[in-house]
């Protein structure tokens, strides 16, 4: 342990340990959680104009002085604390196969719950703009409307979960899913407004096991299902902006406001 730790500075460069756990990650095809990671190291590497980092260096000082780089090219609280997770997340691991020391550890001082952003969250008439959206003016929003109305009536669905959502799941009067963040088991009362939604996805089905035509066939290997989520992502937050500029909201609206205004 004393020579790999301090002596071997190819183990020690937290950046060569960091491009291990993505390589893990996209092996055990967790693609989605390997482009986070993958995208905070360049951020990293960015800020410290070097390609070797050791363990030891990444202080409450070198955090703190990260923030502030991130910052300075617009960062906001919300995407700070993601890049901070990613780095404990790493720092953790090293941790956990010796190659970084506990007691150097540097978020015992540095407090990542620190970065709240301040939360504008939509009142309820506002909610129901959007829910009452006229698709006939819009037709091109129609998936992203629905996407919106069915989170916000299922207690807040998040993408990941309609995104996987079977046909399996869905019985006369009931939703059965698991959280794919939590794991937690959830049974959803179908409420009017959903089941109008459900009967139209039946209708337009895609001849998938999926709800929403987001995966677009049964037999995506992992990387397609996490290239495929990148984009109906991508779209479904851009859409969710025009929807905000039709309905004269000037908060920002994002695929999270559904879930946190239920």
């Amino acid at each position: 342990n004393y020579f790999r730790e301090e002596k071997n500075p190819v183990q020690n460069n937290i950046f060569n340990f960091w491009k291990e756990i993505v390589d893990e990650m996209n092996t055990a095809g967790r693609t989605g959680n390997a482009r986070v990671y993958k995208d905070v190291l360049h951020v990293v590497k960015l800020f410290h104009r070097s390609h070797h980092l050791l363990f030891k260096d990444v202080t409450p000082s070198f955090l703190n002085k990260f923030e502030v780089f991130c910052r300075a090219r617009g960062g906001t609280d919300g995407g700070i604390a993601i890049k901070m997770r990613a780095i404990r997340a790493i720092y953790n691991f090293a941790i956990q196969r010796n190659l970084a020391k506990e007691e150097a550890y540097p978020f015992k001082d540095y407090k990542i719950s620190k970065l709240k952003g301040l939360k504008k969250a939509l009142s309820f008439p506002e909610v129901l703009e959007i829910i009452k959206l006229d698709l006939n003016k819009y037709p091109h929003l129609t998936n992203c409307k629905h996407y919106f109305t069915f989170s916000f009536y299922t207690r807040g669905m998040n993408f990941t979960d309609m995104l996987w959502l079977e046909w399996k799941n869905v019985t006369e009067d009931r939703i059965y899913y698991t959280r794919s963040k939590t794991k937690g088991n959830f049974t959803i009362k179908i409420l009017p407004p959903v089941r109008k939604i459900l009967e139209y996805y039946k209708e337009c089905s895609l001849n998938t096991k999926y709800v929403f035509p987001l995966l677009l066939s049964d037999n995506l290997t992992p990387a397609q299902i996490a290239n495929r989520k990148h984009k109906t992502l991508q779209r479904y937050n851009k859409e969710l902006k025009e929807i905000a500029q039709i309905c004269n909201i000037d908060k920002p609206l994002t695929r999270y406001v559904a879930r946190h205004r239920f």
